[in-house]
């Protein structure tokens, strides 16, 4: 079996995701880049089930080249993600709860907080709504995930994160959804202040660096 490492850290992001919060039971799917193309959870299993020989290998046209079980239902979207942004290591798809509702009432969350443009980004946009499972999904993503920002939120059903390594992407994962809580307890005082100008260019260029890294 290749890459046990690698399969053993696709697992341990895998339990984090449910530990944390960002989703329940076995919603959700996490993934890295391999040089084949990258591993993936497998559909319908408990993440605490999952063992390294059970996260799936494929290539970035869709075909499972190690694995036994069938990969997540939305391995397009970060078959997607790899193919949009060369950096991308690391694809996390979760439902965690307020962020899902951002993404239910297609609101999108703006970089109102320091480091969330450093690492976030600008904002995390809405995708158009598609069904689960479709190209469609993984299309519309990509477009709102754009050069920007390392979030975006799935119409109707979760959220969407990406990073130069898994560690990355689950820190933005995490970050966004404290951030969904902040910006609505904002709301309740009459909404967030709007960041100078200046800081928000600093923050767009340090974003940049990050991403690239």
């Amino acid at each position: 079996m290749n890459y046990q490492a690698e399969r053993e850290e696709v697992c341990a992001y895998g339990r984090e995701m449910l530990d944390s919060n960002l989703t329940i039971h076995t919603s959700g799917n996490v993934s890295r880049r391999v040089p084949e193309g990258m591993l993936i959870t497998p559909s319908n299993t408990p993440y605490h089930d999952i063992k390294p020989e059970d996260v799936l290998m494929m290539d970035l046209d869709g075909n499972v080249l190690e694995g036994e079980a069938n990969p997540s239902v939305e391995h397009k979207v970060h078959i997607a993600c790899y193919k949009f942004r060369e950096e991308v290591q690391g694809v996390i798809h979760s439902h965690p709860q307020l962020g899902t509702a951002f993404a239910a009432a297609r609101v999108p969350l703006p970089g109102f907080l320091d480091e969330f443009g450093v690492f976030v980004g600008e904002e995390v946009r809405v995708a158009d709504y598609a069904m689960s499972g479709t190209p469609d999904v993984a299309e519309n993503l990509v477009k709102a995930l754009g050069e920007d920002s390392n979030a975006a939120f799935l119409a109707s059903h979760g959220m969407v994160t990406v990073g130069r390594t898994l560690f990355d992407a689950m820190r933005v994962a995490k970050m966004v959804e404290r951030a969904a809580g902040t910006y609505l307890w904002t709301m309740a005082l009459g909404g967030p202040a709007d960041l100078p100008e200046d800081a928000r260019q600093f923050f767009r260029q340090a974003f940049q660096i990050f991403r690239a890294g």
